[in-house]
């Protein structure tokens, strides 16, 4: 977890490739069916256009629907997941029915910092997600939804605070201690 642009797919992908498991990205997961044809694909993209959240309840059966048919011990790496209160603790009953431990990796960067990455990203990638005109309402939204998440996380003792304003390699080598994996 972390802000927009704070490197939690490029983080996901190095931590599931040393654990050898998958990644499950709620971003990823969207943006491909935001992609498709219909009327679900339109709403999709025109909330991912407008750099809001998916209901909680579309959210929450994306991600308990890529838990399910895995067994505890299967290794998965959750990117963005859980954005709103009410995702986190689905999520938290999910893995708790299951018998699945998990951690909250926190990558923690400033709002500057997010701000920077993101117009640095929309400029090499041309993500639309990543217009200037949606960056601020991205901000807001993990102000007002995603830190509850995260603080009820940390209520839980889940959460791990990574210094996500370092290298690529010193994020991944602190995520590597912090889970034991160094």
């Amino acid at each position: 977890m972390g802000r927009p642009g704070s490197g939690k797919g490029t983080q996901a992908k190095l931590l599931a490739k040393k654990l050898g498991g998958d990644i499950y990205s709620s971003g990823n997961r969207l943006r491909e069916m935001a992609k498709g044809h219909g009327f679900v694909a339109g709403k999709v993209k025109q909330v991912l256009d407008e750099g809001a959240l998916l209901p909680s309840w579309f959210s929450s059966h994306l991600f308990v629907d890529a838990l399910l048919g895995r067994e505890p011990e299967d290794p998965i790496v959750f990117e963005g997941a859980c954005r709103r209160l009410e995702e986190a603790e689905s999520f938290e009953q999910t893995a708790k029915w299951l018998g699945r431990p998990y951690k909250i990796l926190h990558l923690n960067i400033s709002t500057e910092e997010s701000s920077r990455r993101l117009l640095a990203r929309k400029g090499l990638e041309g993500r639309s997600d990543d217009a200037s005109d949606t960056i601020s309402r991205r901000m807001e939204e993990y102000a007002t939804n995603t830190e509850p998440a995260v603080e009820y996380f940390k209520k839980l003792g889940m959460v791990v605070e990574i210094n996500g304003e370092q290298t690529v390699e010193a994020v991944h080598a602190d995520i590597a201690k912090a889970l034991g994996l160094s």
